[in-house]
């Protein structure tokens, strides 16, 4: 996880080196214990619905022959999270509008949008469709007054990839023009208009855009209300699901003790099940969830006694316990190692027997050989914060691009899906390609920015925004904007690699959803080490408020 420097001093011990004293303990506490199961008889009258709808909203997009009606019906079963229902048909009605060509069109909005879902679903088309909107290097200064297709360009262009320069002038050009035209908006379009500044639609989670958006589409004159209700019904029936996942996991977190063995820790199991439930929130990944909601808990208490409360002593003999995978025979290592030790065992063998029925072990072998890297990464932050040693920028990112925890995330979130993985997947992920590289890079330096802005202390290890400043001689505010404009490259360069992948789209699709997630907790501060204000309001509208008053 990109998980942030903490603030505060290294915890005072007791004498047999248990760590004392409370590090931000959890907001949430055992709230969602008290959550009551859905009752039968309303699940089954939800689901009846559901069925009768979704048969015809499939029946509208096959049906539908007009371009921009389609393209439109499609991008609001996106906004509305209800996607993963008509795959199939989304797909069809693509690659007929793809195949077809809609380039003649001389709107805006038609080809901006055409062109945004299009590369969403991974077919490819050319940036040289905006050229006919270009007059002397620039776009054309009459579209400066067309608000719905300027929202549209600014949001196609987010998808640019690497030396695409008209998708970046087109984010330039339409983002100076919608926010001169924001004053004159209808109030419905502008509240989309100022969400879409404040985050592009391809960098925001689906499920939260889903909750957000339902608000939004209740507006629209021309909303259809078959799709609004099919949404909200939908949206209240996962919430349910995962509510029910957060008790499974808060029982799991009690039945371990986390919080009473290991008290000095960030205790974020709820935010960290919302950073994957904004990953993927589909009832099919409910297991998926689970499990990797139990590992990223885990790891997320790994870093906090690397970076705050472990000495260098206790740290080394920590790492080789990990590295040797040794993880019963701890009896050397202080108690509050030992009982970390013994959850992280009894959680991974838990994995494995469970894996083990479906011929998925591997999975776990994966697992346990990142959880081996990354703690090898963290002991060397750790020895290099002890020695007051600032890396050069090379050599920062060689170790923090691990430390991060985005190459373990990942195949802890490929771990309990049901779906066929083979092999080489695991091994293509392992060995570190460009996307997964341009994902920590974002990962790294959204965490840095925010976690430099704190206090210094004693024996912490450089931030990224540190060696940058050493490097280059220059100001920290100088450092990060170039390294804000290295996060944008690799935006640009996980678009790149997600159209060109071979791989399958679910797969590559978890890497761009893990990496939205960034823009939540680390866009402007450090919402995961302090979640009480931003983050919890989030988490309370997707998981806590009801969406529906009553189902008549």
């Amino acid at each position: 996880m990109a998980y942030a420097e903490s603030s505060g001093i290294h915890s005072p011990v007791d004498v047999v080196g248990q760590p004392v004293g409370v590090f931000h303990p959890s907001v949430w506490g055992d709230f969602f214990i008290t959550h009551t199961p859905m009752p039968s008889s309303e699940l089954e009258k939800i689901k009846k619905r559901i069925d009768e709808l979704k048969e015809v909203i499939k029946k509208q997009l096959r049906d539908t022959s007009d371009e921009l009606e389609s393209l439109e019906m499609i991008d609001a079963i996106h906004h509305l999270g209800v996607a993963y229902h008509f795959e199939v048909e989304i797909n069809d009605t693509l690659k007929k509008i793809h195949r077809d060509g809609f380039e003649e069109s001389k709107d805006l909005h038609t080809i901006a949008l055409g062109f945004r879902l299009l590369r969403q679903q991974r077919f490819l088309i050319s940036a040289d469709i905006f050229n006919k909107f270009m007059k002397k290097g620039d776009f054309d200064e009459s579209l400066k007054r067309d608000g719905k297709g300027l929202l549209s360009l600014y949001e196609a262009a987010h998808l640019g990839t690497q030396n695409e320069k008209i998708l970046e002038n087109a984010v330039k050009f339409a983002r100076t023009h919608l926010k001169l035209m924001l004053g004159n908006m209808d109030k419905n379009f502008a509240t989309i208009t100022s969400r879409a500044l404040e985050r592009p639609r391809f960098r925001r989670s689906e499920r939260l855009e889903a909750r957000e958006y339902i608000s939004i589409f209740e507006e629209e004159k021309n909303r259809s209300e078959l799709l609004l209700e099919f949404a909200k019904l939908d949206f209240h029936l996962v919430q349910s699901i995962h509510l029910e996942e957060l008790l499974h996991l808060t029982l799991w977190k009690n039945s371990i003790a986390l919080s009473e063995n290991l008290p000095f820790a960030r205790d974020r199991l709820v935010e960290l099940n919302f950073w994957m439930t904004g990953t993927y929130f589909e009832p099919s990944y409910s297991r998926a969830r689970i499990m990797a909601t139990k590992l990223i808990v885990l790891t997320s208490i790994l870093d906090d006694i690397y970076d705050q409360y472990g000495t260098l002593e206790d740290l080394e003999l920590l790492t080789e316990k990990i590295e040797r995978w040794e993880l019963l025979r701890v009896d050397q290592l202080p108690k509050y190692l030992q009982c970390f030790c013994m959850s992280l065992y009894k959680t991974f063998k838990d994995f494995d027997d469970e894996l083990s029925f479906e011929q998925n072990s591997f999975r776990v072998r994966f697992l346990e050989n990142e959880m081996k890297k990354l703690a090898h990464a963290f002991f060397v932050e750790a020895r290099w914060g002890n020695e007051h040693y600032i890396p050069n920028i090379q050599e920062h990112l060689h170790i923090s691009l691990c430390s991060c925890a985005y190459p373990l995330v990942f195949c802890a979130l490929f771990l309990g899906m049901h779906e066929v993985i083979p092999l080489n997947v695991y091994e293509w992920l392992t060995e570190f390609p460009e996307i997964v590289k341009a994902s920590c890079i974002i990962c790294r330096i959204m965490n840095d920015i925010t976690s430099d802005e704190h206090e210094e202390r004693d024996n912490h290890f450089a931030t990224i925004v540190e060696s940058y400043t050493k490097e280059k001689k220059c100001t920290k505010e100088e450092a990060r904007d170039k390294l804000r404009v290295m996060v944008e490259d690799a935006w640009k360069t996980l678009n790149q690699e997600y159209l060109l992948s071979n791989l399958p789209l679910f797969i590559v699709q978890i890497v761009i959803k893990l990496s939205r997630m960034l823009e939540l907790f680390y866009k402007d501060k450090d919402n995961y080490t302090n979640p009480f204000g931003f983050i919890k309001d989030k988490i309370k509208l997707l998981m806590v408020d009801p969406i529906l008053s009553n189902l008549e």
